[in-house]
């Protein structure tokens, strides 16, 4: 597929079918996440994967256990493919104190003008979306809970160590027909109200 067409064609898909991501389609996905750019070539980024009915069963089987209304939920809950980025600050903290980095000055997480390590996951998730609308497949990417609350009971539940932090979850599979997010009426915002050159 043309990139324009990928980028053009790209949305969340809120339902799938049941049927397998091909394995040889699963391997592309997850190699090209590996590969997207990193501060310092940190690679501070990993990935939680759920792949086949009975892990992406425990996946779900986790977030219903909480005990909310999860009914917008369920046509998402057949893709076959759940894959959950996961950003880890020490990573770069660790690269930033080598001999060819140290004298930048990040000797601490705090010291970073951005935290890089969610910006480089975030950049891996935008490249395994990508890569599933390349491959005829959909995705749809979602928060694990309403709120960072639910992140360490998620950690413990799937045995992620600190100081590693999952930033959310795609689902990826053969979609399914859903019905477009209300939020998509708003529209794009218009490029003279985006766009700054120069100066704002």
């Amino acid at each position: 597929m043309d990139f324009q067409d990928v980028v053009r064609t790209r949305r969340m898909v809120r339902a799938f079918t049941d049927r397998p991501v091909p394995r040889d389609v699963v391997a592309r996905i997850l190699g090209n996440a590996r590969r997207g750019p990193s501060s310092g070539f940190a690679q501070g980024f990993e990935f939680l994967v759920f792949d086949g009915p009975e892990q992406t069963a425990r996946f779900w089987g986790y977030l219903r256990s909480r005990g909310e209304d999860d009914s917008d939920e369920l046509p998402v809950m057949a893709a076959p493919l759940i894959v959950v980025p996961v950003a880890n600050a020490d990573a770069y903290v660790r690269r930033y104190l080598e001999p060819d980095k140290v004298h930048v000055g990040r000797t601490s997480a705090d010291d970073w003008p951005a935290p890089y390590w969610f910006t480089d996951t975030a950049f891996a998730a935008m490249l395994i979306l990508l890569t599933a609308v390349d491959a005829g497949l959909g995705a749809y990417y979602f928060s694990l809970g309403p709120t960072s609350r639910e992140i360490p009971g998620f950690k413990t539940a799937f045995g992620i160590p600190e100081p590693f932090h999952p930033i959310g979850a795609i689902a990826i599979g053969y979609p399914a027909p859903d019905r477009p997010s209300p939020s998509l009426r708003r529209g794009r915002r218009p490029p003279e109200d985006v766009l700054h050159f120069g100066e704002w």
